[in-house]
Formats: structure tokens, sequence, C-alpha cells
């Protein structure tokens, strides 16, 4: 058996005390000063431990890389879209002003070069020079500004740009940016792939991203066979040599069914799986050709309810349906146990998440608080909408806890763009889904603040108080501050129940033994996919 956990129990706290330091968030990346002080100035460093890994013994680029997913991206234009599956495409392509690093989570410079904080809410950043896009033109303020305005024309964008007030070309390679008040998300959402940078001479000529996603990333678009697969080609005018593609090409494909990729990688047909079926874990884990990777991770599981409609409206009635789930036998039924069962409404691995008013398992207690508020449980009846087999199976242990209290259910499955476009628009009941973020800030603002409704606040949570502490809590800059603030987020999103929180995950990814994969992410996004390589 070869097997590559990248953390022992042991190991594993650690990291976990890491990320849990790495989500609070701070507003300059690279260990600056928590007060953001005029004047401060920060340049690029050098590669940090973790960061940047040795390029392949040879210094050459390998064959290519078949990567096979469940579900397949409902966009591959960066702001048109806030699916993890088309991220982890947008990340092949294109480049924001800042990235995450693998393994703290943290905002460091990528198209920037530098950068200073003039005041608490602007920031003047210095790009790179001699860096191009895909299509020739070489990446300048003009671009960003261009891009920043850009994606203010696509809705579903917007919670992920809100701390860009303004932006302002200062000279062919410098910006400014006005936040408006002070915003501690400011680099966590300049690294977002929403905000990506594209070519403002495309922008201007009403180029259709969708159809052709330029940038500037290590790989350029090629095709995309719908229902089938995704190819992408390296780009050999990439501005950043030591994390250039290794790959002559990467290949996607949508293999819907678990056990179908489970033999695609045995048999070689593909070298990567994104999403494992974990009731085929052991033979993976037993066969000598396949390295199997788990690791702690920031996705976080749960059970939307579509708060608008009438039996979700009712706080009581969600309490009593949160009461009612044994969210252990979820969690076994579906991840095979792995992962830790929660009540929680902000996953336990950021700074600021308590289960103070949190719920438990109690089918009796959800019977009596039903009855105490003249609720008949069969009115509550709903829908549960599925896209994976795991989500199913939760669905039916789900189903059966429900029933055992009185309220009917039916489930049903769709794919996962359907999935994104019902629970946008409103269109469904209720419906399983997964959500990971970098940091806090992103997850709470994300599903809970009402400015975030349709989405991604696709439970359309509407509570002023909780989206008030929200705001305090993204405006505060000092982090000791900012995690007391959290706490009470916490709590009284714990109280309000506005979704049902199933578990947190643990990321597990299989791969072809002889593939070398340095940078796995907490935050499930294969953000630097293009610096593995093949070691033979």
């Amino acid at each position: 058996m070869k097997k590559n956990n990248f953390l022992s129990l042991i190991l594993a706290g650690a990291l976990l005390i890491g990320v849990l330091a790495a989500c609070t968030p701070a507003p300059p990346p690279q260990g600056a000063s928590d007060t953001t002080a005029t004047g401060t100035t920060a340049t690029t460093p050098p590669p940090q431990p973790g960061d940047a890994p040795a390029p392949p013994p040879t210094g050459e680029v390998g064959r290519g890389l078949t990567i096979a997913i469940q579900s397949e991206t409902p966009s591959v234009a960066p702001a048109r879209h806030t699916a993890t599956t088309g991220h982890f495409k947008n990340c092949l392509t294109h480049n924001g002003l800042f990235r995450l690093t693998h393994d703290t989570l943290e905002p460091i410079p990528d198209l920037v070069e530098s950068w200073t904080a003039l005041s608490d809410t602007l920031f003047e950043f210095r790009l790179r020079e001699g860096m191009f896009f895909h299509n020739g033109d070489e990446i300048t303020a003009y671009d960003v500004v261009a891009s920043v305005y850009y994606v203010r024309t696509y809705p579903i964008a917007a919670p992920f740009h809100g701390s860009v007030v303004s932006a302002e070309v200062i000279d062919r390679y410098t910006v400014l940016i006005d936040t408006g008040e002070p915003n501690a998300m400011l680099f966590y959402e300049l690294a977002h792939q929403t905000n990506f940078i594209m070519p403002r001479s495309l922008i201007d000529a009403g180029h259709d991203f969708q159809e052709d996603p330029v940038g500037s990333g290590p790989f350029v678009f090629e095709e995309w066979r719908f229902g089938d697969s995704m190819t992408f080609t390296l780009f050999d005018n990439y501005f950043d040599p030591e994390r250039s593609g290794n790959f002559e090409y990467i290949h996607w494909r949508f293999i819907p069914e678990g056990t179908s990729r489970t033999l695609a990688l045995e048999n070689q047909e593909v070298d990567f799986l994104v999403d494992v079926a974990l009731p085929d874990l052991g033979r993976m884990q037993a066969n000598p050709a396949i390295t199997v990777v788990e690791h702690p991770s920031t996705m976080f599981s749960y059970l939307l309810l579509q708060n608008d409609l009438p039996q979700f409206n009712n706080i009581h009635a969600r309490r009593a349906i949160d009461m009612a789930l044994d969210k252990e036998a979820m969690l076994i039924a579906s991840l095979e146990g792995m992962g830790t069962a929660t009540w929680q409404a902000i996953p336990p691995v950021f700074a600021g998440a308590i289960d103070d008013g949190a719920g438990h398992f109690d089918p009796e207690g959800a019977r009596a608080l039903l009855a105490e508020h003249g609720i008949d449980p069969a009115s509550l009846a709903f829908e549960m909408t599925t896209t994976t087999e795991e989500q199913r199976r939760r669905a039916e242990v789900a189903q059966a806890n429900l029933a055992d209290i009185g309220i009917p259910t039916t489930i049903s499955m769709t794919d996962s763009a359907t999935w994104l476009d019902i629970t946008r628009d409103g269109n469904f009941e209720a419906a399983y889904g997964t959500f990971t973020a970098s940091n806090v800030l992103m997850f709470i603002r994300s599903t809970m603040h009402i400015d975030s409704i349709p989405a991604p606040n696709r439970s359309r949570i509407r509570n002023d108080e909780l989206s008030d502490l929200i705001f305090q809590a993204v405006a505060t800059i000092n982090a000791a501050e900012r995690v007391a603030i959290i706490e009470d987020v916490s709590r009284v999103a714990n109280q309000h129940v506005g979704f049902i929180p199933t578990n947190t995950n643990v990321l597990v990814r299989a791969f072809n033994s002889n593939l070398v994969v340095p940078e796995v992410s907490a935050v499930a996004f294969m953000l630097h996919i293009n610096m593995a390589y093949w070691a033979e």
C-alpha cells in the first residue's frame, strides 16, 4: 500500500491550528501589522517554505494530465459563477492581484509586485512589468481597473468584490484601490476568482469570456465538450517561471458515478480523482499504483432551507428539523464517517466559531417544540434536492429521521449546474450543498448576509441583527476585536438556524503514484494543480 497522509493524527491538530490562524483574516498579507498604518509598504517576499516547491528533477515539462471530476462547471468565465468546480479551471487560465498559499491560506502577491497602504482605506498596488495575457496583450493597470468594473455587471459575483469601492489608474503599472471603509476582506477578495484580471481590450470589445476565457494563467483554454470533458494547454509565455505548468495539457473528464471514477483511475484512463468514492477508498489505499491523500479541510456541508417558503419562515419549525436529524448517522451513511458531525452554523476550524445556542440530536424535543407552537408536522412536508450519491445517502437518513417526528419528505437528484440555478432562483424547498471558504469572513458574509441573497446566501437568511454583526466584523481590522464579534455572529446564527449544518469534511484525493502533488489546500480548491508533475 502506498498512502500519502499529509498529516498524522498529531500533525492534523497542528495544521488545524495553523488554518485557524490563517483564516482569521488580517488585511495585509505576509505578517504585516494588524492595524494598517499609513505608508506601510510590502514587496513580494522570497518563496516561503511550502509555498513554491522545487520543480521536477528534470526541469522539463512532462506529458499531459487527465483529471476526473464528478460535476461539470456552470461556466469558465471567472465572474459568472461561484462554483468550486469552475474555480479549479479559472486558476489554470487566470491570475488575480493576489493568490492564496496552499498551506496557510494567506493571500500573497501574484500579479502585484508591491503594495502600499496609504491609509486604512486607500491602497496602492504596483504590478510586475512584462506580464502578458494569452492574447498577447501586456497586463497593465488599465486591465486591472477595467476588470474591477466589469465584474460588477454580474450580480452573482457581488458578494466577492464588495471591498473595492473604486479603482483608479495612477500610471501604466500602478493602481489605487479605495475600500471606502476599513475592510478586512480586501486581500482575500483580490485573490478570489471573481476578481481575476482580464484584458481591457477584450472587455471593451464585448468579448464572450464564457466561450473563450482569456486570462494570463499557466494554461490556455482549448475546448469544452459539454457533458464530457474540457481541455487546457500549456501557456509558453507565463510570467512566473517558478510556477509555470509542468504538463503539455490538462484534460478534465466529467464522470458523475463514483465507481466509474475509481475504475478509470485503476485502469490508468485518468491520473487524478478530485472526487473520491469513499466506499472504494480501502481498495485504492491498498493499490500500490495509487496514492491517497487525506487532509483536514474547511469544507462545510449543510441542508439549505428556502426561508421565504411558509414551512421554513418559522424559526421553531427550522429548529425542530435541526433537532430531528441524526447527523452522526448521516455522516456515516454519506461519507463513511470521514468528517465531523456538527450543529453549529460556522465551521469550527475558524476562530470565533462557537456552539453557544446550537441544537443537538433530540427527536423528542423536536416533537415537543412543534407541539408547543401549534405546528402540524405534516404541514412542513418538503422535497430535498441532491446532486451526488453522498448527498442522496445523507438525505435518506434525514428522511427517516423526519418521518419519525411526522414530517414527510421526498428526495430528488439533479446535476450541479441545475442545482446552482434553482437555488439561486429560489425554485427549491430544501437542498444539500457544500460551501468552502479560505477565511471566516468570506464564509459568514457569503452564506448569511442579507446582501448575499440570492447567492451565495441561497437559504435567503434575512436576519438584520446577523447582517449588522457581519458588517461590523468585516469592518474591524483588529484581529482580537474581530474574533469577539464573530463569536456574536456564531451565537445568533446558531439560534436562528437559517440552514441546517450537517458536517465538516475531510478532503480526500487519489491519484497515480507516479504523480507528485505538492500543493493540496485545506480550502478544497485545486489552487495550484500546475505545480504537480510526473516523477517518472
